[in-house]
C-alpha cells in the first residue's frame, strides 16, 4: 500500500464489467456532475475514478478494489469504473485525481495509504464529492471516508491454518517493512498460530521494498531454509509475489490476503483473507447519487463481511484435510462474532 516515489507512469482505463481495459474513449456519458462531480441524480450513470498503485496481476491489494469495481457494475449498470495505474509518488498522483474530478467523475477511490495526505486536500476542495482514502485517521466530514481492514484477524485467520497444517512446527511470515498495518499482521499472525499450537515458531522478516519482489523472495528462501512449512507474504503490495514463488517452488502452504491468493500461488495457497469493498463502494455511490454526504470508516472484519474465504476448493481442498477445514470454518464464524478475543488495535484505535 506504500512505495518508494518511481514518478508517475499513469495508466488510465475504463474498467469493463469482464474486468478488461480498453482505450478510454469516453465522451462524459452522464457521468457525475460538471465541474467537482459528485451528487448525481439517481437516473444518471456514476463514474467512479479509482487510483490505484498497480494492475490487479501485480499487486493483491489493487486486485481486490479491481474485483470490488467488477462487481459494481455488475450489479448496478448505472456505473462506471475508470482505474488509474502506477501513479505512486504522491506528488504525480494528485494532478491525475484532478483531472478525474475535473472531468466531473462522481466518486473518487484513493487505494493506497500514500495518498492519505492528497485524500485531505482534495476532500477540502472538491466537498461535494465522496472520496475514499486508505487510511488510519479519522473520516473527513462531509465526504472523505476511511477504507481499512481488521490487520489482526487477517494475520490471525491466515496464521492459525499455516500453524494447523505445520509439520515442521514452524512458519514464517514475511512482509515488506515494519509499517503499522505490516506489525499488526504479524501480531494477529503470532496470536492465531499460537491458538492453534502453543508450540509454533513463527518465523518473521522484512524485505524492505514494496515494490521489488527479489528482496522478499530471498527473506522468503531465507525462512524456508530454517525450516519453515508455511508461509504467509504479508504485504499484499507487488513483493509479496516474490514470497508466493518460494510458495510455488518449494511447494509449502501459503496464504494470502486482499486478493485472493491462488492467482499467484495457485499451486500452494491454502487459504486467503478476501477484503471485499463491496459495501465501501455502494455507499460510495449512494452518497453520490442523494447528493446526502457522510464519511464513515469501514473497517473491513468478518464479522461485517469485508473479509471472506474462498473456501476449499482444488489443490487447497487437497492439501487441507477435511477435519482441519471444518476446524477453520468455525474459526471464522468465531472472528466474525467476536468469540475469539483479540487485543485492541495499536494501528487504528477506532477499530476492533
Amino acid at each position: 500500500m506504500l512505495r518508494t516515489a518511481l514518478g508517475l507512469v499513469a495508466t488510465i482505463c475504463v474498467l469493463l464489467v469482464a474486468g478488461g481495459c480498453g482505450d478510454d474513449d469516453d465522451d462524459g456519458g452522464g457521468g457525475g456532475n460538471g465541474g467537482g462531480g459528485g451528487g448525481a441524480e439517481a437516473e444518471e450513470t456514476v463514474r467512479l475514478g479509482f487510483v490505484m498503485e498497480a494492475r490487479p496481476a501485480d499487486q493483491p491489494w489493487s486486485a481486490a478494489i479491481h474485483d470490488a469495481g467488477v462487481k459494481l457494475q455488475e450489479n448496478d449498470p448505472g456505473t462506471e469504473v475508470t482505474e488509474t495505474f502506477e501513479a505512486y509518488d504522491p506528488t504525480a498522483a494528485e494532478p491525475v485525481a484532478r483531472q478525474l474530478l475535473d472531468e466531473g467523475y462522481g466518486v473518487l477511490v484513493l487505494h493506497s495509504f500514500a495518498l492519505n495526505d492528497v485524500a485531505h486536500t482534495l476532500a477540502g476542495e472538491y466537498s461535494d464529492v465522496p472520496m475514499s482514502v486508505s487510511s488510519f485517521d479519522p473520516p473527513v466530514q462531509p465526504n472523505l471516508s476511511i477504507a481499512t481492514a481488521s490487520y489482526l484477524q487477517i494475520g490471525y485467520s491466515n496464521c492459525w491454518l499455516l500453524a494447523r497444517l505445520s509439520e515442521s512446527g514452524t512458519i514464517g511470515i514475511v512482509g515488506a517493512q515494519p509499517i503499522p498495518y505490516a506489525t499488526e499482521l504479524e501480531r494477529g499472525c503470532k496470536l492465531g498460530a499460537k491458538a492453534a499450537d502453543p508450540e509454533i515458531e513463527v518465523l518473521a522478516a522484512y524485505g524492505g521494498d514494496f515494490a521489488d519482489q527479489q528482496p522478499t523472495l530471498e527473506q522468503s528462501r531465507n525462512i524456508v531454509n530454517r525450516g519453515a512449512d508455511g508461509l504467509f507474504p504479508s504485504s499484499a503490495t507487488e513483493d509479496s509475489l516474490g514470497g508466493f514463488q518460494v510458495c510455488e517452488q518449494e511447494e509449502i502452504n501459503c496464504a494470502g490476503w486482499a486478493a485472493n491468493a491462488s492467482q499467484y500461488a495457485p499451486n500452494t495457497a491454502v487459504t486467503s483473507a478476501i477484503v471485499s469493498w463491496d459495501v465501501l463502494l455502494e455507499n460510495l455511490v449512494d452518497q453520490a447519487r442523494s447528493g446526502n454526504l457522510e464519511a464513515t470508516t469501514f473497517d473491513a472484519t468478518f464479522g461485517n463481511d469485508g473479509l471472506t474465504t474462498p473456501g476449499f476448493e482444488g489443490d487447497a481442498a487437497g492439501r487441507v484435510p477435511d477435519d482441519v477445514q471444518q476446524e477453520y470454518t468455525d474459526l471464522i464464524e468465531q472472528l466474525a462474532n467476536d468469540e475469539v478475543q483479540l487485543p485492541k488495535s495499536r494501528a487504528h484505535p477506532c477499530c476492533p
